[in-house]
């Protein structure tokens, strides 16, 4: 057989790939290998694989492409076969480690090579990886700069959009939001206008806008843009993006109160992960067991999420469930390692730990602490707008203002969170701004609309399915508890220490210590706020 005959499959191979027929160019190409080896040959077979989601035949022919390419003294295409086996590394089998090796690998063989697209892609991998690891906007944006650059130089148009695209996430992580949903749109606009060479690179730049969409709180254009990037998917036939989408939306449809929906499409994400990217699937058990902790199922979600305690999701998770359960300084720990990894220029991946950081620095009198935490909180929520985020400022505030005995400014902080949630259509954080809003309405002696308010959290919370922790008696069954205690009780609704408990009684403050530890553990109640709340429930304050 000639070599003409033997190329024959190659170029076969070769035109069914690029009209995106991948079944037809992985048969060919397979067909072109059994003739000849070559590396083109291999390079043809990773990218037909990639894109039918056959994660080790991908990796398979990658690592042989490589091989070829380094014997026939081509650095800049083994450069490619490295930089890609290093993602396929990541993406299919979890291993950061070797995928940070491929890459280096392709830094060392590019670093002399005049600019080539490949040096505009590594970059993109760079910011890809950055994104998904330490988080560092500012890394992300010098990396798709440098690969917009590249891409221009180049006439690489794909590589253009995807950096634009990467850029504006980072931009939006760093607070900048409409800078960067700026950059966003525009890449979306061209996927819209067909202007991609290659239409897999549809699915991360949706997946990218999901993401910006989650993180300013916008559940609205991320559900909108969640239903895009399902059809794409299923257009493309690659089952991760489906199992990215499908995580994603469970997390809005969470947010939004449909918690079954949300548990039955999070099933089905976590079988495309299954079987596409098995490591995706530590997200989905994660995702999970936050649906659990809202549902007040604290140790089923204990329970999913320990395992992968190393997970920044895992890490809120455990921090929110050790704080609900009383273990105060576990959550503080918890809350400080995430931040401690979080660059500051992360603004968005910061927003929710610094939540949780004022109320468990509320929890142990911290004023210093939680004053720092919200001032921080309200400066992002100022910056994106949206009316989540904008409740949770509002919330911060006024957890600070109860702390520090500001009735009257806790009072109006907190009817403020509670409207921002119910506009933004999110009824679990609103239960809760109205449960801590009825405790600083008891502190007020406000008791009939501190029952009002604790009356419409408590139907939200049943309505949505949630195994509510709260003493279940009434006004004609109250807790019990002493009239010492009720009349502590009062006075810690009121936002008083121990110190300050004792000197108004004219006890001792171990006997006030003695006290509250007692109504704790007789209410099984984890803080001294879900006591007071608890009390205010049964009308005793």
């Amino acid at each position: 057989m000639s070599c003409a005959d033997s190329d024959e499959p190659l170029h076969r191979a070769e035109d069914a790939l690029q009209r995106g027929d991948w079944p037809t160019a992985r048969t060919t190409f397979k067909e072109a290998l059994e003739a000849r080896e070559s590396a083109e040959a291999y390079e043809g077979l990773s990218w037909a694989a990639l894109a039918m989601d056959a994660g080790d035949e991908a990796l398979w022919a990658r690592q042989n492409a490589y091989r070829l390419y380094r014997k026939q003294n081509d650095p800049v295409s083994a450069a490619r076969m490295a930089m890609w086996a290093g993602k396929d590394h990541e993406d299919y089998r979890g291993e950061l480690a070797v995928a940070r090796g491929w890459r280096q690998r392709a830094h060392r063989l590019l670093k002399d090579q005049p600019t080539v697209p490949e040096h505009g892609w590594l970059a993109l991998f760079d910011c890809w990886a950055s994104l998904s690891h330490d988080e560092d906007p500012a890394h992300v944006q010098q990396c798709a700069r440098t690969a917009v650059a590249v891409s221009e130089a180049c006439d690489e148009p794909d590589l253009g959009i995807l950096a634009l695209a990467m850029e504006g996430l980072a931009l939006v992580s760093d607070g900048r939001v409409e800078e960067g949903m700026g950059r966003l749109d525009e890449a979306a606009a061209a996927v819209l206008g067909g202007e991609l060479r290659q239409p897999i690179w549809e699915l991360p730049i949706l997946c990218w806008l999901i993401f910006a969409c989650e993180r300013v709180r916008d559940f609205g254009h991320a559900a909108e843009w969640c239903e895009m990037m399902r059809t794409a998917a299923e257009r493309l036939e690659h089952t991760a993006s489906q199992g990215i989408c499908r995580a994603h939306y469970a997390t809005i449809l969470a947010c939004r109160g449909r918690w079954q929906e949300a548990e039955a499409t999070l099933s089905e994400a976590a079988a495309c992960f299954k079987a596409s990217w098995p490591p995706q699937t530590a997200e989905t058990t994660i995702r999970l067991g936050d649906l659990r902790r809202r549902q007040g199922r604290l140790g089923e979600a204990e329970a999913l999420m320990r395992p992968l305690e190393w997970h920044p999701l895992a890490m809120l998770g455990l921090a929110e469930i050790a704080l609900e359960c009383g273990r105060l300084q576990e959550a503080e720990e918890r809350v400080e390692t995430y931040l401690r990894h979080i660059p500051e220029s992360n603004r968005l991946g910061r927003a929710g730990a610094l939540e949780l950081q004022v109320r468990t620095s509320a929890a142990s009198g911290d004023h210093t602490r939680t004053t720092q935490a919200t001032e921080e909180l309200q400066a992002i929520a100022s910056a994106v707008g949206t009316g989540p985020l904008q409740g949770a400022a509002c919330f911060a505030a006024g957890v600070l203002a109860r702390a520090t005995g500001d009735m009257q400014h806790a009072r109006a902080c907190l009817e403020d969170a509670v409207a921002a949630y119910e506009r933004s259509g999110t009824p679990f954080e609103a239960a809760h701004a109205r449960l801590e809003l009825a405790a600083v309405l008891s502190a007020l002696e406000r008791p009939e609309r501190a029952r009002a308010e604790t009356a419409s959290a408590r139907r939200t919370l049943e309505h949505l399915g949630v195994q509510v922790r709260l003493h279940q008696g009434s006004t004609s069954e109250p807790p019990p508890l002493t009239p010492r205690q009720v009349e502590i009780l009062r006075l810690v609704a009121k936002g008083l220490s121990d110190a300050e408990i004792a000197s108004a009684l004219g006890i001792s403050t171990h006997t006030v210590h003695r006290h509250v530890a007692n109504i704790l553990l007789r209410l099984d109640a984890p803080t001294r706020a879900a006591a007071a709340t608890q009390a205010a429930i049964a009308g005793l304050i």
